[in-house]
């Protein structure tokens, strides 16, 4: 309307939903977020060493090389309006309370 005082609506923020991938050990969380993100994601992975000797079980994952050792990040936009933050555990037992 050319001439009126009414102010366009603000844009508004996007919704913002959370989701927590959490497992065990050498499942793939990591994985599944740098798959699934539309951006290069956060990781914070470091080689496995010597100080999770009998801690971290590797049946199954021999192959194993690194760790997640705080959380892995990525994001997914599901819409103008919607958009999902997805953070990765890490798996080893003692991080079980998350």
């Amino acid at each position: 309307m050319a001439g009126s005082d009414a102010a366009s609506p603000a844009p508004t923020a996007p919704d913002t939903v959370k989701i927590l991938v959490a497992g065990g050990f050498g499942v793939g969380k990591t994985t599944l977020v740098g798959s699934v993100s539309e951006i290069a994601p956060l990781r914070t992975e470091e080689p496995l060493t010597t100080a999770g000797l009998g801690v971290d079980d590797l049946a199954g994952v021999e192959e194993k090389r690194a760790t997640t050792v705080a959380l892995d990040f990525g994001r997914i936009t599901m819409g103008r309006d919607l958009v999902l933050y997805l953070f990765g555990t890490p798996g080893q037992q003692r991080f079980w309370f998350m």
